[in-house]
């Protein structure tokens, strides 16, 4: 703890705020720390923690206290900083907005993010040449900057805001070709840009195909009603991209920043939906469960993320071992909206959850109903026909699935490795297997089923070879682990095998693969204890 704030009473504050981090309850981390800012300890390596706590545990009530302090705002971190231009911006002031992202003399440099906001302000103008001199300035920006990912979907953003849709058309295409798991929002907000600018029918364009919440908003658009998810202000443009910044960051492992700054983006424009579904999912990876179930709950039902959001509520409570509220929740919106896409599957989810694998299968048939192109349902089903003893129907409906996606690697992977398992079409199981590694080759699962299906059928070499493939792709799944040391054994390499068996037993869950593994650790593989 700095000297400064070294007095008794203060250390308690410290002590108790670290500690409080420590077992997870951010809110009262971050409170603690503004009472500890609060005493007078108002030094700036403090402050800057202490601002981090807060926006961490989404305490923007006193992020925004700290950030009032003149002597704390001079020597924030990052996200201190990221916190203060998002607050210029929700208010627009956007004259301390061009202050702050200008100070030469701030410790953590805004530059990689002021060439966005800065065509966002200008784009806010109500004079025709500084909204042309934004448009230019950031398509100009060089295509070695750190948020090139970004530079189209925006450049999109703010052409329809212009009006000039022929401009936005290769831009919006570029950016959704790159959006990943956003596309579908993005294509929401663009579909809306080109809407008010009068193109209706390239509005529809953007929205068809099979997502839900695209059929959603398409229904919503044929009404007349507005989608509500195209960055019109300078905070949701700023909102925007700090929340795509966010799953970036995730992508390549950065621990520190991803959900700071989905929280900024949600204190910088409270009616960002994505930020909150977005910070949830981040929370979950850092083991902030209650945390996630609480963010993703702010998402508001007439949001058209509101399904995806309560998709991903009812999952985090199932994890959290909480399953009569996602039950609850499950039930409540088949009520509200008996006829809409999902109210089924997300009753079987829970079903799943419980193992009452006929319960879970028949709820995913209603849903099966609701949507018979979706070859997600057939697969789920089949899944849960499986797990209840109904192969021929598990079979049939995989197939079926199959007909709707037959280029989808895990249907592929999952029937195929579903036969070899039980000895039955043994040709056709490996022509499966080998066509979904050959449409996903670094998919771990897949990889270890292809060497499985070696192993099956005598060929040990490349049974060794790809399952030990496998186990670098995935070193945390005891299944292939298992059959690594299953195929290492049989090969008699039996020191590597035990390590692998040793590996396996480290992660494995199910009783009967732990009994497994401990009976070969003991005596070796036999014929009694082969990985199925």
């Amino acid at each position: 703890m700095p000297a400064a704030a070294a007095s008794p009473e203060r250390l308690d504050l410290y002590v108790g705020a670290r500690t409080a981090e420590a077992i997870g309850d951010s809110d009262r981390a971050a409170t603690l720390f503004a009472q500890l800012v609060a005493s007078g300890a108002s030094n700036p390596e403090l402050g800057a923690e202490a601002m981090t706590s807060a926006i961490a545990a989404g305490r923007f009530d006193l992020a925004r206290t700290i950030a009032a302090d003149p002597v704390l705002a001079r020597d924030l971190n990052l996200d201190g900083r990221l916190f203060l231009l998002g607050e210029t911006l929700r208010r627009a002031r956007y004259d301390e907005a061009l202050a702050l992202l200008s100070q030469d003399e701030a410790r953590v440099s805004l530059d990689f993010i002021a060439p966005f906001v800065r065509a966002w302000i200008g784009m806010a103008s109500d004079k025709p040449h500084e909204r042309e001199r934004a448009i230019l300035a950031l398509s100009g920006l060089s295509r070695q900057s750190p948020l090139n990912a970004f530079i189209d979907e925006h450049l999109a953003h703010l052409y329809l805001l212009a009006g000039d849709l022929e401009a936005a058309r290769p831009l919006l295409v570029n950016a959704l070709a790159n959006a990943g798991g956003r596309e579908a929002g993005l294509r929401i907000g663009y579909a809306e840009g080109f809407a008010k600018a009068g193109d209706r029918s390239g509005a529809l364009a953007l929205l068809e195909g099979p997502d839900p919440v695209l059929t959603a908003a398409r229904e919503r658009l044929l009404a007349g009603r507005p989608l509500g998810l195209q960055p019109t202000r300078p905070a949701d443009g700023y909102a925007a991209l700090l929340t795509a910044l966010s799953v970036q960051l995730n992508r390549i492992r950065d621990r520190t920043l991803p959900v700071a700054m989905a929280q900024i983006a949600r204190a910088s424009s409270p009616g960002y939906t994505e930020a909150a579904i977005v910070g949830s999912l981040l929370m979950d990876m850092e083991e902030r469960p209650e945390d996630a179930i609480a963010l993703v709950a702010t998402v508001p039902q007439e949001s058209l993320l509101y399904p995806q959001a309560l998709d991903s509520r009812i999952q985090l409570l199932l994890e959290a071992g909480r399953i009569d509220e996602a039950m609850k929740l499950a039930r409540d919106e088949r009520k509200r909206r008996p006829r809409s896409s999902g109210v089924e599957a997300r009753i079987g989810d829970v079903y799943a959850k419980l193992e009452r694998w006929s319960d879970a299968a028949d709820a995913y048939a209603r849903e099966r109903a609701l949507q018979p192109d979706d070859w997600t349902i057939y697969f789920l089903e089949a899944v849960a026909r499986d797990e209840a003893g109904d192969w021929e129907a598990a079979r049939s409906l995989l197939h079926s699935a199959m007909a709707l996606a037959p280029e989808e690697p895990i249907l592929l992977n999952f029937l195929g490795y579903a036969q070899l398992e039980r000895g039955e079409a043994m040709d056709e199981a490996e022509a499966l297997i080998r066509a979904a590694s050959a449409l996903s080759p670094e998919d771990p699962s897949i990889t270890d089923s292809l060497g499985w299906a070696h192993f099956k059928r005598g060929r040990l070499d490349e049974a060794v070879e790809v399952l030990g493939r496998a186990a670098r792709l995935d070193p945390d799944q005891a299944e292939i682990h298992e059959h690594y040391g299953d195929a290492l054994w049989a090969s008699g390499r039996t020191i590597e095998a035990r390590f692998a068996w040793r590996a396996a037993r480290v992660s494995a869950e199910e009783e009967d693969r732990i009994a497994r593994l401990d009976d070969k650790l003991a005596l070796g593989l036999t014929e009694a204890n082969g990985a199925p």
